[in-house]
């Protein structure tokens, strides 16, 4: 019991120092590794809990730069997508789910490394559904919206405080709607409790180390390491699921 608190507390540190950081990536990395050591709808539920409380935080520390009329168009069709596809993936195979999430990571490295310079979205209600539509797909299947998401506020905000503050109201909505799913499902039980609490101590620590990374370090910079990670890792993770 006292080595997966360790686990956890350890790839919860780490992915919520990315997100305070980036914007976005604790479920990226918490989803990478937690269904190792846990049935995959667990790790789902354990990773929604964590990540609501830093969204929920971030979000009201920066609350007077919060952009709600650019989110709103984008927000809504994710919301409502992501509830309709979390309840359905109830249904689904854990291992099928794992293998999808390797590819997802591949995908979003891939993209981010050799499109994202050269794709610009230009935000408006068109825009901002189909979008919307897709994060609520990655949302409802992985709990991982933040990478369309930040190809949505990026261009729409005026700077990295107005990005950092509005990314994670809109993330923070959505985890809230998981996370509400998540329960009526019993993806989480009281035996949790001491993986829940270990796990909100590693996401408040990594949060304030994030915040001072994400002042300190260019996003760009510090952005490209971590899709390398992600890329890596779900390499790791289909290589592993097909041996």
């Amino acid at each position: 019991m006292l080595s997966t608190l360790l686990f956890v507390m350890i790839v919860t540190t780490a992915g919520s120092c990315v997100q305070s950081a980036l914007g976005f990536g604790t479920t990226m990395i918490t989803m990478g590794f937690l269904p190792l050591i846990m049935e995959y709808s667990k790790a789902m539920g354990l990773s929604i809990v964590m990540v609501t409380i830093s969204t929920l935080y971030i979000s009201f520390k920066y609350r007077d730069s919060i952009q709600w009329a650019v989110m709103l168009p984008f927000l809504i069709p994710t919301a409502v997508i992501c509830g309709i596809v979390n309840l359905l993936s109830a249904k689904v195979s854990s291992d099928i789910m794992y293998l999808l999430l390797g590819i997802m990571f591949v995908a979003v490295s891939i993209f981010f490394f050799v499109f994202s310079d050269k794709i610009h979205i230009t935000p408006n209600p068109v825009s901002g559904t189909i979008l919307g539509v897709i994060c609520g797909v990655c949302y409802g299947l992985f709990a991982s919206g933040g990478p369309t998401a930040a190809l949505y506020l990026l261009p729409a905000t005026k700077n990295k405080k107005e990005y950092l503050a509005t990314i994670q109201a809109f993330l923070c909505v959505n985890n809230i709607v998981v996370l509400l799913i998540s329960l009526f499902l019993g993806r989480l039980d009281m035996a949790d409790l001491p993986m829940v609490g270990a796990g909100i101590v590693a996401m408040l620590a990594g949060t304030l180390l994030g915040l001072v990374i994400h002042d300190r370090i260019p996003s760009s910079v510090f952005g490209k390491v971590i899709y390398a990670f992600v890329g890596v890792g779900g390499i790791w993770i289909i290589v592993s699921h097909l041996m």
